[in-house]
């Protein structure tokens, strides 16, 4: 059990919540609440609540023949997602790495957040041996505005315009440079194009004097489950310096797709 219920940062019934999750992870054959009370040192009145809220949504399950509580399916859904997540970086790293190394860009591979607010940077290959010191605000683990962003633009376009308002509607849409899209009419203009074109381009519109185009990896499903972009400062390229790539960008993000299993018509 953590030793930091002290730290005020902390929420105790979450910890708690955890807590639980992580002995019954030790106990593959379940444990009853008694077993848990004597394990986590908390009332059996305690675990009881908890237990009852964690098996409402499904992150632990109860047998019925022995009444003894394990794992629920919640649990494996985001180890599933999880070891997707690698698995796609596992796969894209490589034809990421040599494509990066020939057009001496920076790439990103980036995955929607669960909220499909931001893009996530799961990661981001730099050129091995490069002459120019290219600085670009993004890092692995960072977040980012779906709305201003090439990849996020691109993740977007796979659904319609009323789905994409409705995800859209308590946003903010911060002007974080003079090209930034705040209109949600115009944005919607842009994402029509993009479902034709199948890439997406950020023209300086989050990272000032950033650019990137971004083209998807589909899954077995057909669904685009993440975007690569091809990225540059405006200092060196413009926009039309990227596009010259764009094809061969695309041909690598199929090779990607088909590997996660998309099958290309």
């Amino acid at each position: 059990m953590s030793q930091d219920l002290n730290n005020s940062n902390l929420v105790q019934s979450v910890e708690r919540a955890l807590d639980i999750l992580d002995c019954l992870a030790e106990n593959p054959k379940g444990c009853g609440i008694g077993e848990l009370s004597k394990n986590l040192g908390l009332s059996k009145s305690t675990i009881h609540r908890l237990l009852t809220t964690l098996k409402y949504k499904e992150y632990v399950s109860q047998n019925i023949y022995n009444d003894k509580y394990e794992l629920g399916i919640k649990v494996l859904n985001l180890s599933s997602s999880l070891i997707n997540s690698m698995d796609l970086i596992n796969i894209a790293r490589p034809y990421i790495f040599e494509f990066v190394n020939k057009v001496d860009e920076v790439i990103h591979l980036c995955i929607p957040d669960e909220s499909y607010l931001n893009i996530v940077y799961v990661d981001k290959i730099s050129p091995e041996n490069t002459a120019r010191n290219i600085t670009m605000s993004s890092s692995i683990g960072k977040k980012a505005p779906i709305y201003c962003t090439a990849s996020g633009k691109l993740l977007l376009s796979q659904y319609s315009d009323t789905e994409i308002k409705d995800l859209l509607k308590d946003v903010d849409f911060i002007k974080y440079t003079e090209n930034t899209i705040t209109d949600i009419n115009v944005f919607l203009d842009e994402i029509h194009q993009i479902r034709k074109n199948l890439y997406a381009f950020d023209n300086v519109e989050y990272d000032t004097g950033v650019i990137c185009i971004a083209v998807p990896i589909f899954d077995r499903t057909n669904k685009i489950i993440a975007a690569t972009s091809l990225s540059s400062v405006t200092l060196f390229n413009n926009m039309n310096d990227l596009l010259k790539y764009k094809d061969e960008f695309m041909d690598m993000a199929k090779k990607i797709s088909k590997l996660m299993g998309y099958m290309i018509n």
